[in-house]
């Protein structure tokens, strides 16, 4: 007669094993749950070699699957978090500069619209917009085309201020009487041209001026980039 009690301890400790062996983390558990189980199973084995081996057999067999369902579950979901680990990186990195410093007048093709400063000013503002110690505004005249085949979302804060190689995060206020563009959407074959105010600065003191654009709606939400000199 088959001694059942390891047999059934090792089914108990398999079974629990297996239910909790696809849980992410949890399986952890579950692997030491099926260690324990083909221990018992195979202590049941040899205590019941000249017996039954039903009970021992089933714990012994459900163990060694539970062990191999966390072995594999664990492999894919490391497979998993690499692969979305790599996928960040690599977007994280597609970062794409236009090395090409474009000038006033020029245009800039990318992804179907095109973009062009046509003018920029240094203006002192007036009334409580007026600037003091030499400073002035910077405003640039720009005009956008969209060439492509869907709509385009445009927006003033893709616009930056480089000054001598640094991109200060500030958000200037435009002067009386200098009228900006807002946010908004150019549909395939329309073109607009307004105002954006991008700073206020002393001119005099900076070496380089450039505006800078990043386009964040290019392919994998990658951060494309081009540069106009303003001075």
């Amino acid at each position: 007669m088959e001694r059942k009690v390891l047999g059934i301890l090792s089914i108990v400790f398999g079974g629990l094993g297996l239910l909790l062996s696809w849980v992410p983390i949890i399986n952890n558990f579950a692997f030491v749950l099926g260690i324990l189980a083909l221990i018992l199973g195979i202590i049941a084995l040899i205590v019941n070699r000249k017996n039954k081996k039903i009970l021992a057999i089933i714990g012994t067999a459900i163990s060694v699957v539970t062990i191999a369902i966390v072995l594999f579950t664990q492999a894919s979901y490391s497979h998993a978090i690499n692969k979305v680990s790599e996928d960040i990186k690599t977007t994280s990195n597609s970062s794409k500069k236009d090395p090409k410093v474009y000038a006033i007048n020029e245009t800039v093709k990318h992804n179907g619209i095109n973009y062009k400063v046509n003018s920029v000013d240094f203006k002192e503002g007036t009334g409580f917009s007026k600037t003091e110690n030499g400073e002035k505004y910077v405003v640039a005249n720009i005009t956008m085309t969209n060439n492509g085949k869907s709509d385009f979302d445009y927006n003033p804060v893709d616009f930056k201020l480089s000054i001598d190689g640094n991109e200060p995060n500030e958000i200037t206020v435009a002067p009386d009487g200098v009228d900006t563009f807002n946010s908004g959407t150019l549909k395939p074959g329309a073109t607009m041209t307004g105002n954006l105010v991008l700073g206020k600065l002393n001119v005099d003191n900076v070496k380089e001026l450039l505006m800078v654009h990043h386009d964040n709606n290019s392919i994998k939400s990658a951060d494309y980039t081009f540069s106009v000199k303003l001075k």
